[in-house]
């Protein structure tokens, strides 16, 4: 597929909710930044219509996709899922506000 007929979006929101509706993203990195590609078709506009549309769904599916979704996007951001953290005998420190 070449870059003329993928559709960026930049918010991982209305991503998620494409992939809930089975529209997978391809993630490229530009920069720091990590873009969602999706095919330029009239399925994915008609997704992003009803998106806006503040459709109801389940939302819990929601959810899980876009915890899935997250954890795909800091992997390609950081690089083989390596983040900097503070570790302590092998494990990484949790931060106190969780």
């Amino acid at each position: 597929m070449t870059l003329a007929k993928r559709l960026p979006i930049y918010d991982i929101h209305q991503a998620a909710f494409l992939e809930l509706k089975d529209t997978p993203p391809i993630l490229t990195k530009q920069g720091s930044r990590v873009v969602f590609e999706f095919p330029s078709t009239d399925g994915t506009y008609a997704l992003l219509r009803e998106y806006q549309d503040n459709p109801f769904i389940p939302l819990l599916d929601y959810v899980a996709v876009l915890r899935r979704l997250r954890a795909r996007m800091l992997e390609a951001r950081d690089g083989n899922g390596k983040r900097e953290r503070e570790t302590e005998n092998g494990r990484a420190k949790r931060n106190s506000c969780f």
